[in-house]
């Protein structure tokens, strides 16, 4: 039985009918590749299409993510204006930030925002919500 073959389905949320219609392959031939009958090159790279790990489904082991973006953590707009927020009021808290009298705490959240949002290549949507102490933890 190709269990691999299952799991991967199952992680894709697919069911059995799904997969052998999009593939363009029989029933009995799909119901066969999940007992353990090979799948032909041709119908792995169909399966790669829909999402399928063919590695993993061939040989049982998942493939390593290589790659700069390996390891890395993706935040949204708000998650940033949340972390920064917090960053800038405790940092005041602590005395350690002398910001002019007319520079508000949202202006200086959303340039760190625009830089990061540059630096990654993202266009940067302004927040013009005002920050408060409730909203960061």
């Amino acid at each position: 039985m190709n269990h691999f073959l299952i799991k991967e389905r199952e992680r894709l949320g697919l069911q059995q009918k799904e997969v052998y219609e999009i593939i363009n392959v029989g029933k009995s031939t799909y119901y066969r590749w999940e007992n353990g009958a090979p799948i032909p090159s041709d119908k792995l790279a169909e399966l790669a299409s829909l999402g399928f790990d063919v590695a993993y489904v061939v040989t049982g082991k998942r493939k390593q993510a290589s790659g700069p973006d390996v390891g890395a953590v993706c935040f949204t707009q708000e998650n940033l204006k949340n972390a920064i927020g917090a960053f800038l009021l405790n940092t005041a808290e602590l005395g350690l930030l002398n910001k002019s009298p007319d520079a508000s705490v949202n202006a200086l959240i959303n340039m760190a925002i625009y830089s990061l949002c540059k630096e990654v290549g993202e266009t940067f949507e302004e927040d013009t919500s005002p920050i408060s102490s409730s909203k960061v933890k």
